[in-house]
């Protein structure tokens, strides 16, 4: 069901950990590169990764009516979606997250190309293969307000938490990692709190062909979410405060990779309604489904990136 008031404090949370790494650690919260660094852990993403994984705990143990319910889907269907978000992700460098929420404020190109993209293909797969579920009591559409007065603690929480970081950490490593684990461990409680890591929410908001079952609630993500990073991206102070140097986000022109990888992540998207956020969140909540998905995420992963390394080795 349509949940404006709850999906927009999650989407508020989104916004507050995203912005808060790129200011303050000069890196984007691209949820498909912190997943494939189980292959290959690196130092400056495993503290995000680890706030990530513990976000759901945290929501199970302080505020379980916003754990997420898992639709009964055949395993066929959750290994095919995980490989080709795996190999799709790779391919096109991004996800929702990355290219989304992170891309579009930024005002770039091929993010742009890119949300397009896996956007158009995901509502088509869902379309196709009828996998949007109806909502019992009425259409998807009709408002719901669940109890937010948790949600609004977390929000007010977060955003001091965030402050902190922001304004009175000094430059050290210790810092840097504090921020990282902070914005992992806020974004997972965003994907949470939105809905965005229930599939059927996800699937419903991919329902466009069929009002009965369209849940509009997260446009929130894309109002209040890529709004909110796109005015802290372009009001930024010149070089983030917890890292020396310039900035570094991703650049780079729109290439044919980068719309094939984009077509198969929605696909893969579109099948299940998982993306690499919310698969994070499913890997400790939905059992040997949500370990599954990710096991097959990472082999796309580990394929694409080995067809990329021959296809450049072929051009030298």
């Amino acid at each position: 069901m349509f949940t404006p008031v709850t999906t927009s404090l999650g989407a508020a949370l989104l916004h507050i950990s995203s912005s808060t790494l790129l200011l303050t650690n000069s890196q984007i919260l691209g949820c498909s590169s912190l997943l494939s660094s189980l292959v290959n852990p690196s130092w400056s993403t495993t503290p995000t990764l680890i706030g990530l994984l513990a976000s759901p705990l945290a929501i199970k143990l302080l505020l379980p009516s916003h754990l997420p319910q898992y639709l009964e889907t055949p395993w066929i269907t959750t290994i095919t979606a995980g490989l080709l978000v795996g190999l799709g992700t790779k391919l096109a460098k991004g996800c929702t997250s990355g290219h989304m929420l992170m891309g579009l404020s930024r005002g770039s190109i091929r993010s742009l190309v890119a949300t397009a993209t896996f956007f158009s293909a995901a509502v088509a797969t869902a379309y196709l293969t009828d996998s949007p579920p109806s909502c019992a009591g009425g259409p998807c559409y009709t408002p719901t307000f669940p109890a937010a007065q948790g949600a609004i603690a977390v929000v007010a929480a977060s955003a001091i938490g965030a402050w902190v970081i922001r304004n009175k950490l000094q430059v050290s490593e210790r810092s840097r990692v504090i921020a990282r684990g902070f914005c992992g461990f806020v974004f997972g409680l965003g994907l949470l709190i939105s809905g965005m890591a229930a599939p059927a929410k996800t699937l419903g908001f991919m329902s466009i062909f069929d009002l009965e079952r369209f849940d509009p609630s997260l446009m929130a993500v894309a109002i209040i979410g890529i709004g909110g990073n796109a005015l802290a991206w372009f009001t930024r102070e010149d070089g983030p405060k917890l890292k020396e140097g310039e900035w570094e986000v991703p650049s780079g022109e729109v290439e044919a990779k980068l719309v094939v990888g984009s077509l198969l992540f929605g696909i893969g998207w579109g099948m299940a309604g998982v993306c690499p956020g919310p698969a994070a969140v499913a890997a400790v909540l939905n059992g040997w489904k949500g370990l599954g998905w990710l096991a097959a995420f990472l082999i796309g992963q580990v394929v694409a990136g080995k067809a990329v390394e021959m296809s450049e080795e072929k051009k030298l």
